[in-house]
């Protein structure tokens, strides 16, 4: 046990030095305000470069997140993720922060009960109806934290896999070509824009009471809202019928331009997505994993599926043939 005046803290024996150190050197100047007495700190699940610790403390339950220095590596900026959730937080879609330092973005925020979804969660048409709910209400906020593209991540994160000798998978080359085709249709047509999450990920989505919160707003901004569907989908490997639920809760008047352009999405999430993990793998794969049995290569597998699946339909001229035409009034 370690004793600072009224703060004494209790770790859990998973819990590294390195990371000890780090919580606890942060509580001791961030925490005082809402900590007392004995102070438990346990590793949560999730996070990649980032390590979750819940704190509690006869004063409450929060959660504590140390990020990684290298934030340029992820494509993260620190200060515009932590104003994000705070924006996310006053729509009462996010936990509220609490405390936070710049530039090294750690900080404590509130600790939600609700219970982490996973892709099999959206076999649930609830679910699928809730997370496009949710979507509308955070997408028709507003923040000022930054302007997000996947398509930047995707560049970004394959110059530091090449850096490092990664090798890359078949038909990456292939498939960046085609990335590079939807950015340009991205670029050049009005397609929606919003205030989003951006890591649409199962596990960043925490639900109680009916409710759900949303987590780890390292990626969100204002973007592509098909993005925000499309991410989904490939992250929880959405078939058609799931992905119509989805499309027609978040727009009911949804058409063909918009189902376009989620199965974009969808692809260049898959790409985004295989590209960050052979990103992280030699640097994180050593020591973290977002979930058990959770590996990068089989990250970047799955993704690449979900990309291939795309491309492979016959119908990407078709999808960019269609995406272009935008309906009035169409949210994505």
């Amino acid at each position: 046990m370690t004793h600072t005046n009224a703060l004494n803290f209790e770790c859990s024996s998973d819990m590294s030095d390195e990371i000890r150190q780090q919580a606890i050197g942060f509580l001791e100047t961030h925490g005082r305000k809402v900590l007392s007495g004995e102070v438990e700190l346990s590793l949560l699940t999730g996070g990649a470069s980032n390590v979750n610790v819940k704190v509690s403390s006869p004063s409450g339950l929060f959660a504590l997140r140390l990020c990684d220095a290298d934030g340029q590596r992820w494509g993260v900026d620190r200060a515009a993720a932590i104003e994000a959730q705070r924006d996310a937080a006053a729509l009462g879609l996010a936990p509220a922060i609490i405390a936070a330092e710049l530039p090294s973005g750690h900080y404590l925020a509130e600790f939600d009960p609700g219970v982490q979804l996973t892709p099999e969660s959206f076999q649930d048409a609830a679910n699928l109806e809730l997370v496009a709910h949710t979507w509308r209400l955070l997408n028709a906020g507003s923040t000022k934290a930054r302007v997000f593209s996947p398509f930047d991540d995707a560049r970004t994160f394959i110059e530091y896999a090449d850096a490092d000798g990664a090798p890359r998978p078949p038909r990456l080359d292939e498939m960046f070509a085609a990335l590079l085709r939807v950015e340009a249709l991205f670029a050049n047509h009005p397609a929606p824009r919003g205030f989003c999450h951006s890591d649409s990920v199962p596990q960043n989505y925490l639900k109680h009471d009916g409710r759900l919160k949303m987590v780890d707003f390292d990626y969100a901004g204002i973007g592509w809202t098909a993005f925000e569907l499309g991410s989904l989908c490939c992250q929880a490997e959405l078939d058609e019928r799931q992905t119509e639920i989805l499309l027609r809760a978040y727009d009911a008047s949804a058409d063909a331009g918009q189902r376009a352009r989620v199965e974009l999405m969808r692809f260049v999430a898959g790409i985004r997505e295989a590209t960050w993990a052979l990103m992280a793998e030699p640097h994180l794969g050593y020591k973290t994993a977002p979930l058990d049995g959770w590996t990068y290569e089989g990250h970047a597998r799955r993704n690449i599926g979900q990309a291939s699946q795309v491309i492979d339909s016959g119908a990407f001229e078709s999808y960019l043939q269609q995406a272009r035409t935008v309906r009035e009034g169409a949210l994505c």
